[in-house]
């Protein structure tokens, strides 16, 4: 055998060992292929099947994450909900009791110069949650002080609700109204804490006197300046003006001259004209003294000056010598003069 016969025995050799390596590769890949080809609907359908469940279970996580965060709001809600509603039950009485409510009427009421007729204390009516206390309140007064007192009373921070209200002259006590009404109060049944809201609470605006009182026969004319604001003390009488069945008399106040006819307002202490002479002015007032109302009666005469001070006596009439006539002129405005 030479040596190219050799060499090709050789070559042959080493093609049947890698024939032999490569075969069973072959038959492999091409049983793999089979297989795949066999089974790759099926995975196909697997593959869609999950990610339908990955889409559903993605859908179904932003539904409960929006259901936790709807949840969390409505906590919150619930929770500013209960605050207002336990900063509510505080407001009913204001951390007070029905004692404190009444001692608050009796110095509210003394400081305006009213009197109470009656104060009736019903019984508690249960209601859910809360108790509520009918008071039947009866008071005389003049109109402006029952008007503030109204306001400073039942403006405050505890709730107060008014019904029935009636208002009418008192007849036994002239000049005065008698004011009648029923007031609910409130009570918490159970103790609550002082909210924090209260620091925010807005201070109450000053309570103003009331300017005219439509109950008086005089209310057409002005009582805020003028002679209503001038101590009797600070008065004359340097002369009178006879109109007709009427008589007028006329009064010097800080230089200036002002008529006075009987109805009309004088001096500080709700003074009213009752009758008008030739000489002499005379003024009817009404003070709270001591607990009650009392009533006297000032003179002021010509050429006179009129010196006050309170005293026990239902009349007291006042000469002290004064000063001489004015001799300014009679001045007409919104004062006395009609």
């Amino acid at each position: 055998m030479n040596l190219f016969q050799h060499e090709v025995w050789l070559a042959l050799i080493e093609r049947s060992r890698l024939f032999r390596f490569t075969l069973p590769c072959a038959v492999g890949l091409v049983v793999f292929g089979l297989g795949c080809l066999f089974r790759l609907p099926q995975w196909s359908h697997l593959q869609r099947a999950e990610h339908a469940r990955q889409s559903d279970l993605l859908q179904e996580h932003a539904t409960k994450a929006a259901e936790v965060l709807a949840l969390s709001q409505m906590r919150e809600a619930f929770d500013e909900a209960q605050q207002l509603l336990q900063d509510a039950r505080w407001r009913l009485a204001a951390g007070a009791g029905m004692s404190d409510l009444l001692d608050q009427l009796a110095a509210s009421g003394h400081a305006h110069g009213l009197h109470f007729e009656q104060l009736d204390v019903r019984d508690d009516v249960k209601q859910p949650g809360y108790w509520q206390t009918p008071l039947d309140v009866q008071v005389v007064g003049r109109y402006s002080g029952l008007r503030v007192w109204l306001d400073d009373w039942l403006g405050q921070v505890r709730l107060l609700r008014a019904e029935a209200l009636w208002l009418e002259p008192a007849d036994d006590r002239p000049g005065l109204l008698r004011l009648g009404l029923r007031v609910h109060a409130y009570q918490a049944d159970g103790a609550v804490p002082e909210p924090v809201s209260l620091a925010d609470l807005p201070a109450r605006a000053e309570v103003l006197p009331v300017g005219v009182d439509p109950f008086s026969a005089w209310a057409t004319r002005d009582v805020q300046g003028g002679l209503v604001s001038v101590p009797l003390a600070q008065l004359q009488m340097v002369g009178s003006l006879q109109r007709g069945l009427q008589r007028e008399a006329l009064l010097a106040s800080a230089g200036r001259l002002y008529r006075a006819r009987p109805g009309d307002r004088l001096g500080r202490e709700g003074g009213i004209v009752v009758e008008v002479g030739e000489r002499q002015l005379e003024v009817r007032q009404r003070l709270f003294v001591g607990g009650v109302w009392r009533e006297r009666t000032v003179m002021l005469t010509l050429r006179k000056s009129a010196n006050l001070e309170i005293t026990e006596g239902y009349e007291m009439p006042v000469d002290v010598d004064g000063g001489g006539p004015d001799t300014q002129s009679v001045v007409h405005g919104n004062t006395l003069s009609g």
